[in-house]
């Protein structure tokens, strides 16, 4: 029976940290992934914040980055008209990736520091006294076990440290990836070559929980919507017609204009924030991280997940590694426990607790994304005498002033 200091199980951005650190640590470590390749099961949305892998990734200069995002934008849509909101700066602290490609590069530092990554394989289960992990009929003896499975919780649940995700816990992505050249790209979205741009889409088609993004890589363009599967049930919502219908309006289309779509892809995402994460994060020196935890958050203008979830799986080694030290593998969990609460991750997750209430008020996804529209449309009308600001004003908000200021404070104290 071969035997392990401690085994991985999952590629994606937490498993890979807590591989590479407890590596580069001198631990003896497999990190398995179902995947024929590492990566090629990787689905996000386009954005990475950087910090983390700045820290704790020797060589991260010649990782793999498509652009620096200097830009920043929040469009609000109705079916014709749009009002985009842009931030501008040229201090960044994200970039734009393929995960394929930015997760198969950390494999090949993973695998420098000398753990065995092995793709392709299937784990089938996870054991408790002694810790072992079963996987293509064999089973593998470790100390400690670090499950970064992503969203979908198959062995956690079995262990019981968490449930399943309910409807209103997670939403649904789709993306698509169109081929531009370069100069297209940087014409289009006025850009230089090794600058990029965020833009979030709030309203059309959607209309409820959700919205839309666009992220601009090198020489491709990844475009999509996500929508709450709740939400998506409860109006009975295909979510490949609204990405269709969202693609098709005249203020995404234009960007995306001559391209060739080549990838298209779908996948959940965790949306409950704090409320996500589950009561215990681990059964002795089995610790879960990433996605499985629910470590991903949405404040409506900025989305954290791999960042989150490659800097857990550095907590989780660093605590396998204490553990060892001591002579009990078994401390493991508690010791990771106590890491996650005093972690940034925590007290980011802890800081916007209020923002899910907030982003629960379809009135910011329909009735006041219209309102920005007409507001605008109602300034600029000049077909025959001008409006005054006032007036416009008055007359969009006419009926919803109270509502609307108590919601807006919710969002100020939420967001």
């Amino acid at each position: 029976m071969d035997r392990f200091d401690a085994v991985v199980i999952g590629g994606g951005a937490a498993g890979l940290g807590a591989a590479y650190r407890m590596a580069e640590n001198g631990l003896n470590v497999l990190l398995i992934e179902r995947g024929e390749n590492v990566g090629e099961k990787s689905v996000y949305g386009g954005r990475i914040y950087s910090r983390v892998f700045e820290e704790y990734v020797k060589g991260f200069k010649d990782a793999p980055v498509e652009r620096w995002v200097k830009k920043e934008r929040l469009t609000f849509l109705d079916d014709k008209e749009s009002v985009s909101i842009e931030y501008s700066s040229d201090e960044t602290c994200s970039f734009t990736a393929i995960l394929t490609k930015f997760n198969r590069w950390l494999s090949d530092r993973v695998e420098d520091t000398g753990a065995l990554v092995v793709p392709g394989i299937m784990v089938e289960d996870v054991k408790l006294n002694p810790t072992r992990v079963v996987a293509d009929g064999e089973e593998i003896e470790c100390d400690a076990v670090v499950i970064a499975e992503g969203v979908n919780p198959m062995l956690t649940m079995k262990l019981g440290i968490r449930g399943d995700w309910k409807p209103e816990e997670v939403a649904v992505g789709v993306k698509e990836v169109f081929k531009l050249s370069e100069s297209e790209i940087n014409s289009r979205f006025d850009v230089e070559s090794d600058e990029g741009v965020a833009n979030l889409f709030v309203g059309y088609p959607i209309f409820t929980h959700g919205g839309g993004f666009i992220y601009t890589n090198k020489d491709t363009v990844s475009v999509g919507v996500v929508v709450r599967v709740d939400s998506a049930m409860k109006n009975k919502i295909e979510v490949y017609d609204v990405a269709e219908k969202f693609r098709a309006h005249k203020d995404v289309a234009t960007f995306l204009k001559g391209g060739s779509m080549i990838e298209y892809s779908a996948h959940l995402v965790p949306e409950a924030g704090i409320r996500g994460v589950p009561g215990e994060l681990h059964r002795n020196s089995i610790l879960i991280a990433g996605d499985t935890a629910g470590f991903v958050l949405n404040r409506g203008f900025t989305i954290r997940g791999v960042d989150f979830a490659f800097y857990s799986g550095i907590l989780a080694a660093d605590s396998i590694r204490e553990a060892m030290d001591i002579g009990d593998a078994g401390l493991s969990g508690q010791i990771y426990e106590n890491k996650i609460k005093e972690s940034l991750i925590m007290k980011e997750l802890e800081k916007f607790r209020k923002a899910l209430n907030v982003l629960e008020n379809t009135r910011f996804f329909d009735e006041y994304a219209r309102m920005m529209v007409e507001i605008m449309g109602g300034i600029f009308d000049v077909r025959e005498e001008s409006n005054r600001l006032y007036d416009v004003v008055m007359d969009k908000t006419k009926g919803r002033k109270l509502r609307m200021i108590l919601d807006f404070l919710s969002a100020f104290r939420g967001l």
